[in-house]
């Protein structure tokens, strides 16, 4: 069998030439998964804690412990996020860029789950972060969005 040029047909083997059928991810798509895992990650730890604590740990053992388990789990999914970066590409200002934008769409569900899901307004939710508590959960989500930051500070 010969290969026709153009329809990509290995002479050797009798078959399709796989290395040309495979796709080829960029640096630009490999970054944009990354900070779409990243954000996932961490709006999924927020979900699930915020949900054990509200209905679990709070009533059983009060805000402060259910705040400070909150704090692990959500810098441990920080640490999560962190370690399924691609280092090679990560560069401190797009580890910034990443925490800023992931921020913000933290905060962005944040409030959304506060209006559409718990019928709280806006300003009385947040308001929660001028309490101990609250504090202890804004500095635990603020740990977890410069976790990328950091290890990409220190690996240059």
């Amino acid at each position: 069998m010969t290969a026709v040029a153009g329809d990509r047909v290995s002479e050797r083997a009798g078959g399709p030439d796989m290395t040309c059928a495979l796709p080829v991810i960029t640096p630009c798509a490999a970054l944009r998964l990354a900070a779409f895992r990243f954000f996932a990650i961490l709006f999924a730890a927020y979900l699930l804690s915020g949900s054990a604590r509200a209905v679990l740990v709070d009533p059983a053992a009060g805000a402060l412990v259910g705040a400070a388990l909150e704090a692990v789990w959500l810098v441990s999914a920080g640490l999560l996020g962190t370690a399924l970066m691609p280092w090679g590409l990560l560069t401190p200002r797009r580890a910034l860029a990443l925490a800023m934008l992931t921020g913000l769409g933290l905060g962005l569900g944040d409030a959304l789950v506060a209006v559409f899901l718990c019928g709280i307004p806006v300003p009385r939710h947040f308001a929660r972060f001028a309490q101990v508590h609250g504090a202890i959960q804004a500095a635990a989500f603020l740990t977890a969005l410069v976790l990328p930051l950091a290890v990409s500070l220190q690996r240059r």
